[in-house]
């Protein structure tokens, strides 16, 4: 099922409902694509600190990554954004992502750390 959004833009209802339930608010649908997964070591390893555990194993399996603006923002005012993962149709984790931060990454399911990491 597709929810209207702003603009005509379409957010998934699944997927309006699992950032809901994180805590978040989702602004605006960007975009999805479909992958075969592979990642650099460096990226894994930022993945890892920022406590996201779930893509180490679907590396090389065909996901569909979906993004979105979050409503929220982190202090500096930048723009989160936030990538839903699919495989075979089932959620299977998000990365969270700070425009204008390097690495920039964060686990959006910890919304409570990330807070605390800000303030």
């Amino acid at each position: 099922m597709i929810l209207a959004a702003c603009a005509s833009q379409n957010i998934d209802k699944e997927h309006l409902a699992y950032i809901e339930n994180l805590g978040w608010t989702i602004q605006s649908f960007d975009s999805t694509e479909q992958v075969t997964l592979a990642l650099a070591p460096e990226t894994i390893a930022n993945y890892e600190e920022a406590t996201i555990t779930f893509i180490e194993e679907y590396i090389g399996k065909e996901v569909t990554i979906t993004s979105y603006t979050l409503k929220e923002k982190d202090p500096e005012n930048d723009q989160l954004l936030v990538y839903i993962y699919e495989h075979q149709g089932e959620i299977i984790g998000t990365i969270g992502k700070i425009q204008n931060a390097t690495p920039g990454i964060f686990n959006p399911a910890n919304k409570a750390g990330l807070e605390i990491q800000f303030f």
